[in-house]
């Protein structure tokens, strides 16, 4: 047993968990050995993981590095970004372990010095279009999110794909990429951005249509949780953390709730069912579905910047993989239901309500995180936004050169 033995058991057996659990002694028994021989190899779990991460990298990188001369030589930048998506979704559709470790251990839980970025450089690898890493990180979140959805439907079983199932899954990335959720040359036109943000900040004004109606102790709650994010980092904090940042022990914590899980969901229902009420209000603005697209993500994007507490603790439960189940109450879903009035593509169409309205909340939520670690002000945001609607209904054929 080598260590690069341990290192693919690790991440197969941890995997299949999707990291909720990290026990040596299943890594162990996956390998037929004892415990302490892995100790031999590693002196800890924290040891392995660190080892697993640059494992990770190393190959990783490697790929990138090996596509990268190919994808800079495309003759523009849109075909640029087209040919790192395909690169990336190949990858990552080939290998489910890679991909579930990046899913919850790489994206959105970069460190001070071990950011994405700075693990890639490490290796050799360079991106030197600083201005379009916004362009190049939305295409990543498509990347992601379809990778996703096709391991999803094929219920993480298959470790090893056929060739006709990966060209399937990279059709359906390329095309979301290139030419977004529209059928090219569909006849529908952009909407007027500047009418829909005065008409949305005049409704907002009277009454604001961000108003939360939360009870004392579910405010108290929330804003414990994202204290306790803001000063020990996602990685760190702790059920134990909130409850003291919160005035109450542990027990104490769940005198109110039977578990944390429990707790979580009844705050992000209300939530959910706040963003709900502003939208169907925002909603009557516009009948027109490319408007009501827009006008949902302005809806989303404003609620969470204003709430930001909601938006930490939202991106909180995902990186602790925090199982909630159905967060979208019945009537949320049913606000989404206008997305299938645009020209969507066969594949796209065929999507429920559900994972369309996770769509649009997965975008949002990654560009906001991004926003907030770099404190970027509202006026900033809201072009953010319009860039990120064009790219999400025209894909990067729809951005300008």
């Amino acid at each position: 047993m080598t260590q690069a033995d341990i290192l693919k058991a690790a991440l197969i057996v941890w995997g299949r968990d999707f990291y909720k659990k990290r026990s040596l002694s299943d890594v162990a028994q996956y390998l037929g050995v004892t415990k302490p021989a892995l100790y031999r190899h590693f002196s800890s779990k924290d040891a392995l993981m660190d080892a697993l991460y640059n494992d990770f990298f190393d190959r990783f990188a490697n790929h990138v590095r090996q596509v990268l001369p190919e994808a800079l030589s495309q003759e523009s930048r849109n075909k640029r970004l087209l040919f790192i998506g395909r690169a990336l979704a190949d990858y990552f559709t080939r290998n489910k372990y890679d991909f579930i470790f990046f899913l919850n251990l790489v994206l959105g839980q970069e460190k001070p010095g071990r950011t994405f970025k700075q693990e890639l450089q490490r290796r050799g690898v360079f991106w030197a279009e600083k201005k379009n890493h916004f362009y190049l990180r939305m295409v990543l979140i498509t990347v992601v999110f379809s990778v996703a959805h096709y391991h999803l439907e094929k219920g993480c079983q298959v470790d090893e794909p056929a060739e006709e199932s990966v060209a399937e899954s990279l059709r359906m990335v390329s095309e979301l990429v290139y030419d977004g959720l529209c059928v090219p040359g569909s006849p529908v036109s952009m909407p007027d951005f500047d009418a829909l943000d005065r008409a949305f900040m005049a409704m907002k004004e009277a009454p604001p249509i961000d108003a939360r109606h939360d009870s004392a102790a579910s405010a108290q709650l929330l804003a414990a949780v994202a204290r306790a994010i803001g000063e020990a980092g996602p990685w760190d904090a702790s059920m134990k953390f909130v409850a003291e940042k919160a005035g109450l022990s542990k027990s104490g914590l769940y005198a109110h709730f039977a578990s944390k899980e429990e707790m979580l969901r009844q705050l992000f229902l209300k939530e959910f069912e706040h963003i709900s009420q502003s939208l169907k209000r925002v909603l009557d603005l516009s009948p027109d579905p490319m408007d009501r697209l827009y006008l949902t993500l302005r809806t989303v994007n404003d609620y969470l910047r204003n709430n930001r507490d909601v938006l930490l603790v939202l991106d909180w439960v995902r990186l602790q993989r925090i199982e909630l189940g159905m967060l979208f109450p019945q009537g949320s879903l049913e606000l989404f239901s206008f997305i299938h009035e645009l020209p969507l593509k066969a594949a796209v169409a065929r999507w429920d309500g559900l994972t369309l309205a996770r769509l649009v909340l997965f975008y949002v939520v990654n560009q906001l995180m991004v926003e907030v670690r770099q404190n970027v002000g509202n006026e900033e945001s809201l072009l953010n936004l319009r860039e990120l609607f064009i790219y999400m209904t025209h894909g990067v054929k729809g951005w300008k050169e």
